[in-house]
This record gives C-alpha cells, sequence and structure tokens, in this order.
C-alpha cells in the first residue's frame, strides 16, 4: 500500500524495543522513463570532419559523404547543425567552448560527432592531437548548468585498436581504408552522457573511400527510418547489427581483407532518448534569428 507521496513502504525485522522499523523505497514505477524532447529546438549539434591533415597522417576519403549525410538526417530531425571542415585544434576547442556556454534551456539535448583519425588514446585535428575527453569535460553540469539532465551524445567515427577482426563473408565494398588508431583514455563519469564508438576497443574502424564509413552510414539509415519511434539506445543496437552483419573489408592485401568490425557505445543514459518529432519550423528565417538570440547567452 503506498503512502501519501507515493512511496512504497518496506519493512525491517523488529528492533530490540518491539518495534517494527520501516523505510521508503525510492523507485516509482515507469517514472521519468522518457528525456523530456518537448522543449522549444531540439538543439545543437556539432560535426568536425577532417579529410585533409598538415601533420604526416593519411588523408580520408569518404568523410564528406559522411559528414554530409548526418547533416541532412540531423537537420530533418530539428537539430541545428553546423559542419566544420579540417579544423586546427584550436578551433575545434573554440567551437567546444561556444557551445558549452550558450543557453540550453530551450534545447533538448547536445549532438557532437568526430570523424578523424586516431591514436594511443587520442584524436587528430588537422594540425595536431588532442585527447577526447577534451570533446566533453566543457557539458558536465557544473560547467553547463543550462544542459542539466539533459543528453548529451558524442559520436566518435576513429580506430579503438590494431586488431583486425575475423568474420563470416557477407557483403564487399570498393576500396576500404581504417581510420588510424584511437583508444579512448577517460569516459565522463557523469550522468546524461552517451559516447558512440565505430568499433569496439582494441580494433581497426573501417571506411569505405567512396560510400562512407560502415558505422556512420549505417546510423544514418537507423536514424532516418527509426529516430521519432525507437529509443536511442535500441537504435544504436540496430546498428551494431548492421555493421556486424552486412560488412566487410575488401582490399589487395590479404592482411586486412575479409575483415569485419562491430561498433560500441557507452551510456550513462538516465532515461530513454526517443527524437519526438517537432513542428517544421525550421525553415523560416525568424526561427533561426529567435534560436540564435536565446541560445547566445548562457543563464
Amino acid at each position: 500500500m503506498a503512502n501519501g507521496n507515493g512511496k512504497t513502504p518496506q519493512y525491517s525485522n523488529c528492533s530490540n524495543s518491539g518495534k517494527q522499523n520501516y523505510y521508503f523505497d525510492s523507485y516509482e514505477p515507469r517514472r521519468n522513463e522518457f528525456y523530456d524532447m518537448n522543449h522549444k529546438y531540439r538543439g545543437k549539434a556539432l560535426i568536425f570532419s577532417h579529410n585533409e591533415y598538415e601533420i604526416d597522417i593519411p588523408e580520408r576519403n569518404g568523410t564528406v559523404k559522411d559528414s554530409n549525410d548526418l547533416e541532412k538526417c540531423l537537420t530533418n530531425l530539428a537539430f541545428n547543425v553546423d559542419v566544420h571542415h579540417n579544423l586546427k585544434y584550436a578551433e575545434i576547442m573554440k567551437y567546444i567552448e561556444q557551445t558549452a556556454n550558450m543557453n540550453h534551456s530551450n534545447n533538448d539535448c547536445l549532438l557532437i560527432v568526430v570523424l578523424t583519425h586516431g591514436k594511443s588514446g587520442i584524436l587528430y585535428a588537422k594540425n595536431t592531437h588532442y585527447n577526447s575527453e577534451k570533446l566533453w569535460y566543457q557539458f558536465t553540469e557544473e560547467n553547463c548548468p543550462t544542459l542539466a539532465g539533459k543528453p548529451k551524445l558524442f559520436i566518435i567515427q576513429a580506430c579503438q585498436g590494431e586488431k583486425y577482426d575475423d568474420g563470416i563473408t557477407l557483403t564487399s565494398g570498393d576500396y576500404i581504408e581504417t581510420d588510424g588508431w584511437f583508444e579512448p583514455n577517460k569516459i565522463p563519469i557523469h550522468p546524461d552522457f552517451l559516447l558512440a564508438y565505430s568499433s569496439v576497443p582494441g580494433y581497426y574502424s573501417w571506411r569505405n573511400t567512396t560510400n562512407g564509413s560502415w558505422f556512420i552510414q549505417s546510423l544514418c539509415e537507423e536514424l532516418q527510418n527509426s529516430a521519432t519511434e525507437m529509443d536511442l539506445l535500441t537504435l544504436l543496437t540496430f546498428v551494431s547489427q548492421k555493421v556486424a552483419l552486412n560488412f566487410e573489408s575488401y582490399t589487395l592485401n590479404p592482411i586486412n581483407d575479409k575483415k569485419k568490425i562491430v561498433p560500441c557505445f557507452c551510456s550513462m543514459l538516465t532515461r530513454r532518448l526517443v527524437f519526438t518529432e517537432k513542428p517544421d519550423n525550421s525553415n523560416t528565417s525568424k526561427a533561426f534569428l529567435d534560436y540564435f538570440k536565446e541560445c547566445t547567452i548562457k543563464n
């Protein structure tokens, strides 16, 4: 029997005085099951795409298709999308800091995507490398209070190691490349963060030089088909299924020919996240000006 505040009393054994003690369990069935996605705006999405570098690492052909497809997909989901190509480290950090200092009070969430090479716990900007944690530490509740309790999503297309995954041949692409070596050295310890990676720790990630990366293309397809109806963790599970079963490498080198990958994600989300549909007002100049004005100054 629930008491007046909706909590169910749980009884313990009798104390030495013969009185029966009880405590209240704070759990309420299905309470706060979904994130609130009914704010005025969906929120900001930043895409950092790299295909050219000033340092001695290879170009990333295919990333332009990934960034274009992501921009279209996220815009359709009502995100305010900014795409940045081949930025230097200081430029990336400038946009991260600017976004953290915005007023997100009227936004549902935040999304940041990085498409680049990586190596030994770092990601590459155009001119140097940086620790992956630089992407998210400014968005903690202490540093960005207007995003407190809201989903903060980070998608990283980069390798997580040097191993190849042998698997059953299902399909083949055209020309396949990897995205270097990437192992995240830290993950956020705060609630409401989610990190999605294109491969599991220790393994290469694959990118088709014409059609884009396996992970990003599968993600765009699932977002386009299911994002307004399916919660994000379930959607990412189907992305992993699609990549694991429907792709394998096809190269002239037997060392990396006929290889597989499976994406992975690390979730600190505390509710289910569904990108529910919003009124289509994103195409008007007034809507853009209103968004810019409301988000310029952080409360």
